[in-house]
């Protein structure tokens, strides 16, 4: 990596500091999502640290969260994929929901094409992921790899997740 590009920041680079994808049946993730992450103050240690993303910001802030139904639509439209081609990272709220969602899972997939796979992360809301099953919490587009052609391939994906819903079990068992 060049001095340029190691000390070069999101701000200059990408207009979001992330994208919530979400099926709208989780509205009130994400709405706590954004408020967390928008109101979130990054240690004051860390703030201007050169990591392979660029340098880290005092703020999470903008955070892109689609507050518009899609069920009309044919595809994404420009507003989404411009939001999306302007987002330093991707988060997906999963649940069977969002497994279930087209959106969500086009989503993921137009963001992966943009050789960003590597920036997804996921929040898991409800359900278990990789079950196949009714109760499946990953959208397929997070479950696989995205080939050389813009397709899903059958290789699956190791996606970053944490999983609210396990911890809430955890602490209600308490």
């Amino acid at each position: 990596m060049s001095d340029g590009a190691a000390t070069r920041t999101l701000d200059a680079e990408f207009k979001y500091r992330a994208f919530i994808s979400y099926s709208h049946s989780d509205e009130r993730w994400a709405g706590w999502l954004h408020r967390a992450l928008e109101s979130y103050r990054v240690p004051r240690r860390l703030v201007g640290t050169v990591t392979e993303f660029g340098v880290v910001p005092e703020r999470i802030a903008p955070v892109f969260r689609d507050r518009d139904e899609l069920t009309a639509a044919t595809n994404l439209g420009d507003k989404l994929t411009r939001a999306l081609e302007q987002s330093a990272f991707l988060i997906v709220i999963c649940s069977p929901a969002a497994a279930r969602s087209r959106w969500v899972n086009e989503e993921v997939l137009a963001y992966k094409r943009m050789g960003r796979e590597h920036r997804v992360f996921c929040l898991i809301v409800d359900g278990e992921p990789y079950t196949g099953a009714a109760d499946e919490a990953f959208p397929k587009a997070v479950r696989f790899k995205v080939s050389a052609d813009g397709q899903l391939s059958s290789e699956p994906a190791e996606p970053i997740a944490i999983n609210a819903a396990a911890r809430r079990a955890a602490r209600a068992c308490q």
